[in-house]
C-alpha cells in the first residue's frame, strides 16, 4: 500500500527537543572536564616523579663523598622534564579536546553505553540536523521516535560512561606526589630550596656538606748539604689549577685540613686519599687509596698529614682526590719534573710599518707566537720580545749573546783605549723581567732586529737547581725584495691605432705587499702603467688597482683617456712605450721603497688602414704556413702508402735489395731485421711529422686568435670578420689539434709497437690501413679550413676595394665642399 499521502515536507517543529540537547550538552562538558582532570593529573605525576629522580641523582651521591651533577647534565634533565610535561598536556589534553564533540557523537556514545535506546536517540539527532528542504519523511514517525528516546533519558547515568577508577588513581598519585614534596619541604626546607635552585634554576651552588676539608699544600723534604745539614721542608701550595711541581725522587708530605664544629657539623676521624700515578708517556701504572689517620687538632681545625706511599720518593706524576666523610676535593695533581728547562718560548712581534696591511690583517702585531725550534725568521726591523716559560718556578734567568760576549771579551783584552771603550758599549747580556704572577715565566725585550743573533738562556729554579744545557734561541732577519712584475699586453701586436684598448694581464707579487694609496679606511694596492709617447719627454703614469692575490686585469682605453688628458692622445707615425711598475712599502731608516718593473713594450702608432694592411700580411703568412702543413701531411700520407705497399708479397724481395745495396749476401734473419728496421724508421718519421704538424697547426690557430684580438682591441673589427676568424678558422683548427692529430699519433704509435713485436709472416696491414685512413681524414679537415682561409683572403681583398672607394668618395666630397665655398665667396665679391 502506498504511503505517499502521509509524506509531508519537514517543518521547524521537527527540531531536537530541549531535554535531549540538555542531556547531550551535559555529557559534552563532563567529557571535557574528565580530559582536563586526567591530563593535569598525569602532568603533575610526571613533574613530581622526575623531580624526585633528578633530586636523588644530584643529592644522593653527595652523601657518599661524590660530586654533584654538572650543570649541563641538570640542563638535560630539566629539558626532559619540560618536554615530557609539554607532551602530556598536548597528547592528553589539547589534542583530545581539539576533537569535535558533536551531538551525533554524544548520541552514539550514549547508544553504545545504554542499549535500551535501540537507535532511537541516534535517529532523532541525525534527523534533527538535516535541513527541511533536504528530504521528505514521515512526521509522525519522527515524533514517535523522538518520544521513545526522550522517555529513556531519565535512565541515563553519566558516571557509567567514564572510567572513574582510573581518574581517581591518577589524581591520588598526583596529590600524593605533591604532598610528598610539600612534606619534604616542611621537614627539610633548605634541601628542597637548594634542589629547586640546582634542578629548576640550574644554579651551581653546591649541596651543603656536613664536613669541610681543604688541601693546604705539600711539604718537600730538601736534601742536606754541607752548609745546611738539617734543612727545613719547603712548603709549596697548589696553584689555581690545583697543580704543584716537585723534583723527581722527592719525599713529599701531603697536608689536609678539616674544620671543627661549629664551623662544620662533623669533623672526620680520618681522610682517604684516592690516587693514580702515571708512568712514562702518560700511561697509568698504579692506582689505589690510602687512609690519613695522623692528625692534630688546633683551635678551629683538624690537620691531617701523609708522608708514606705514594708520596714518598715520588717518581711519576700523581693525581689524587681526598675524601673526608661526605666532602670530597678532587683533581689535585703533583707533577714530577726534571731540572728546570725552558719548555715554552713565545714571541711578541711588532712588525715594521712597511709590511703591515690592516685591510687584509697581514702582519698585524702578534702576541704569544710560538717559537720555531729550527729558528725564527723575521723581516728586518721587526721589534721582538721573547717570552719564556720554565718547567717549574724559577728564581733567576740569564740570557746572553755568546758572539757579542766573545767580541766584547776580545776587545776588553786589548790595550787600545778605543777598543776598550767599544767593548763597554757591546750589549751581550740582556735584561730579564720576571713575571710576578707566575714565577715560571719571564720575558726579554730585544728591540728591533738589525742582524742575525743566537742567544743562550740559563735558569736557576727555586730549589737552586740550574739548567743542564742552556736553551738556545736563533733569530734571523729576512731582507726585503723588490716586487716581481709579470705583466704582458694581451691581444696587442707591435702596432696599435690611436683608439687602442690596452689590456694588461698578469700578476704582481711582493714579499710584503705593494704600495697602498687611498682613503684611510679604503686603502688599495696600486701599480702604475708608465706611458711615454714620441712627443713627450717625461713619462705619464696611470695607477690601477690590483685584483685578489695581486692579479692584474686592467684595460686602458686610449680613446677615453685622451678625452680626460690631451697629453695621452696618440698620433699616427708615433711611438707608444709602455711598461708596468710597482713599489713596495719598504721604509726602514728612511730608505727608498724598492721598485719592480715589467719588460718595456715599444709600439708603433698607425692608422686603422695601416694596421689592417699589416694584419692582412700576417694572415697571408699564416695561410702559407697552413699550406706548408697540408703539403707535409700529404708527404706523410705518401710515405704511409709506400709503407703499406712494402707489406705486400710482391714487394718482399725488392726492399732488402735496396737496403743492402753495395753489401754482400746476408742470412734470412738479417734480411728480416733490416726490413723491420727500415719500416720502423719510416713510421718514426711519420710520428715526428704528425706531432710537428699538430704543433704548427695549433700555432696557426693561436695566430688567427691573436689577429682577432688585435682587431677588437684596436677597434677596427667587424662582426663578420670576427666570426670568420673564430668560427671558420681558429676553432676548427683547435678541434683538429685536439682530436684528429692525437688520433693519428695513436694509430702511428700502435703501428710502431706492432713492428717492434713483429714476427716473420705476420705484417700489421690492418694497423697501416687505419693510420692511412686517419691521415687522409686529417688532411681533408685541414684542406677545408685552408679553403676558408682563401675565402677570407678574397674577402679582405674586397674590403680593400671598398676602402679605396670610400677614400675616393671622401676626397670627392672634400673637393665639392671646397668648390662650393669658392663659388660662394665669388658671389659675395660681386
Amino acid at each position: 500500500m502506498s504511503t505517499t499521502a502521509n509524506i509531508v515536507p519537514r517543518t521547524a517543529d521537527s527540531a531536537l527537543a530541549a531535554d535531549v540537547r540538555s542531556v547531550l550538552a551535559g555529557l559534552r562538558w563532563r567529557i571535557q572536564a574528565y580530559l582536563w582532570l586526567e591530563g593535569l593529573s598525569l602532568a603533575v605525576i610526571w613533574l613530581g616523579a622526575t623531580f624526585w629522580i633528578a633530586l636523588g641523582l644530584d643529592y644522593l651521591p653527595v652523601l657518599v663523598g661524590a660530586s654533584e651533577m654538572p650543570q649541563w647534565t641538570r640542563a638535560i634533565l630539566l629539558l626532559v622534564m619540560a618536554g615530557g610535561f609539554g607532551y602530556i598536556l598536548y597528547r592528553w589534553v589539547f589534542e583530545r579536546l581539539s576533537a569535535p564533540l558533536s551531538d551525533r557523537s554524544m548520541a552514539m556514545l550514549l547508544e553504545r553505553r545504554f542499549t535500551d535506546f535501540n537507535d532511537t536517540l541516534m535517529t532523532s539527532v541525525e534527523l534533527s540536523q538535516r535541513r527541511p528542504e533536504d528530504m521528505e519523511f514521515n512526521e509522525e514517525m519522527f515524533a514517535r521516535t523522538s518520544a521513545l528516546a526522550r522517555d529513556l533519558l531519565p535512565k541515563i547515568r553519566y558516571g557509567s560512561v567514564f572510567n572513574i577508577g582510573r581518574l581517581v588513581l591518577f589524581m591520588f598519585l598526583a596529590f600524593g606526589l605533591i604532598g610528598s614534596i610539600a612534606a619534604f619541604g616542611v621537614t627539610n626546607p633548605n634541601t628542597l630550596r637548594k634542589g629547586i635552585e640546582r634542578i629548576v634554576l640550574l644554579q651551581d651552588q653546591a649541596w651543603p656538606r656536613q664536613a669541610s676539608i681543604s688541601i693546604v699544600g705539600i711539604e718537600v723534604q730538601r736534601p742536606a748539604t754541607t752548609d745546611d745539614p738539617a734543612p727545613r721542608p719547603l712548603s709549596l701550595p697548589f696553584d689555581e689549577n690545583r697543580k704543584v711541581k716537585v723534583a723527581k725522587g722527592a719525599n713529599v708530605t701531603l697536608r689536609v685540613q678539616a674544620k671543627l664544629p661549629p664551623d662544620a657539623k662533623i669533623a672526620p676521624e680520618n681522610c682517604t686519599v684516592y690516587y693514580n700515578s702515571q708512568g712514562r708517556e702518560g700511561i697509568r701504572s698504579e692506582r689505589g687509596r690510602v687512609a690519613m689517620t695522623l692528625f692534630r687538632d688546633q683551635a678551629s681545625a683538624r690537620n691531617f698529614w701523609l708522608e708514606e706511599k705514594p708520596f714518598k720518593g715520588i717518581l711519576s706524576t700523581l693525581s689524587f682526590d681526598v675524601v673526608g666523610y661526605d666532602h670530597r676535593v678532587r683533581d689535585y695533581r703533583i707533577e714530577v719534573v726534571e731540572s728546570p728547562a725552558v719548555v715554552e718560548t713565545k714571541l711578541d712581534l711588532v712588525y715594521p710599518t712597511y709590511i703591515v696591511d690592516e685591510a687584509t690583517s697581514s702582519y698585524l702585531p702578534k702576541l704569544d707566537k710560538e717559537y720555531l725550534p729550527s729558528g725564527e725568521f723575521q723581516p728586518a726591523g721587526t721589534h721582538v720580545s721573547l717570552k719564556f716559560r720554565a718547567s717549574k718556578p724559577i728564581r733567576e734567568a740569564t740570557i746572553i749573546d755568546p758572539e757579542a760576549k766573545r767580541e766584547a771579551d776580545e776587545q776588553a783584552q786589548s790595550k787600545d783605549p778605543v777598543q776598550v771603550a767599544k767593548a763597554r758599549e757591546v750589549v751581550w747580556k740582556y735584561a730579564m723581567v720576571m713575571d710576578q704572577a707566575d714565577p715560571s715565566r719571564f720575558h726579554c725585550d730585544l728591540g728591533n732586529l738589525a742582524k742575525n743573533i743566537a742567544l743562550e738562556v740559563s735558569l736557576i729554579d727555586t730549589d737552586g737547581v740550574t739548567t743542564e744545557q742552556p736553551h738556545r734561541v736563533f733569530l734571523s732577519i729576512i731582507d726585503d725584495q723588490p716586487p716581481q712584475v709579470d705583466v704582458t699586453l694581451k691581444g696587442i701586436g707591435s702596432s696599435v691605432t690611436p683608439n687602442v684598448l690596452i689590456p694588461l694581464r698578469g700578476k704582481i707579487a711582493d714579499d710584503y705587499g705593494i704600495e697602498q694609496k687611498g682613503e684611510k679606511d679604503q686603502a688599495v694596492s696600486v701599480a702604475r702603467l708608465q706611458i711615454q709617447t714620441a712627443d713627450r719627454v717625461d713619462p705619464k703614469s696611470l695607477p690601477f688597482n690590483l685584483k685578489k692575490a695581486g692579479e692584474v686585469e686592467e684595460d686602458f682605453d686610449f680613446r677615453a683617456l685622451r678625452s680626460q688628458d690631451r697629453a695621452l692622445e696618440l698620433q699616427p707615425k708615433g711611438k707608444l712605450i709602455l711598461n708596468v711598475r710597482a713599489r713596495d712599502r719598504f721604509n726602514l731608516k728612511g730608505s727608498e721603497p724598492h721598485e719592480g718593473a715589467s719588460q718595456i713594450y715599444t709600439l708603433d702608432v698607425v692608422t686603422p688602414e695601416e694596421l689592417l694592411a699589416q694584419l692582412e700580411v700576417r694572415e697571408i703568412g699564416l695561410r702559407r704556413r697552413m699550406e706548408q702543413v697540408v703539403e707535409e701531411m700529404n708527404q706523410l700520407r705518401d710515405s704511409l702508402l709506400r709503407f703499406k705497399a712494402s707489406l705486400s708479397p710482391m714487394a718482399a724481395g725488392k726492399e732488402p735489395a735496396a737496403a743492402d745495396e753495395g753489401e754482400g749476401a746476408k742470412s734470412p734473419e738479417d734480411v728480416l731485421r733490416a726490413k723491420i728496421a727500415l719500416r720502423r724508421s719510416r713510421v718514426t718519421q711519420a710520428i715526428n711529422q704528425s706531432e710537428k704538424s699538430g704543433q704548427e697547426t695549433l700555432g696557426v690557430a693561436l695566430g688567427f686568435e691573436t689577429i682577432r684580438e688585435e682587431l677588437i682591441n684596436n677597434r677596427v673589427d667587424t662582426e663578420d670578420r670576427k666570426k670568420r676568424l673564430k668560427e671558420q678558422i681558429a676553432d676548427p683548427l683547435k678541434t683538429i689539434c685536439a682530436t684528429s692529430f692525437p688520433a693519428l699519433d695513436n694509430q702511428l704509435k700502435a703501428l710502431d709497437e706492432a713492428l717492434e713485436k713483429l714476427a716473420a709472416g705476420n705484417p700489421p696491414e690492418n694497423l697501416a690501413d687505419d693510420a692511412l685512413t686517419q691521415a687522409t681524414d686529417t688532411i681533408a679537415e685541414l684542406d677545408a679550413v685552408l679553403q676558408k682561409m682563401l675565402d677570407l683572403e678574397t674577402f679582405n681583398e674586397l674590403l680593400d676595394i671598398v676602402r679605396d672607394l670610400l677614400g675616393d668618395q671622401e676626397k670627392l666630397i672634400d673637393r665639392t665642399k671646397a668648390e662650393r665655398k669658392r663659388q660662394a665667396l665669388e658671389e659675395l665679391n660681386k
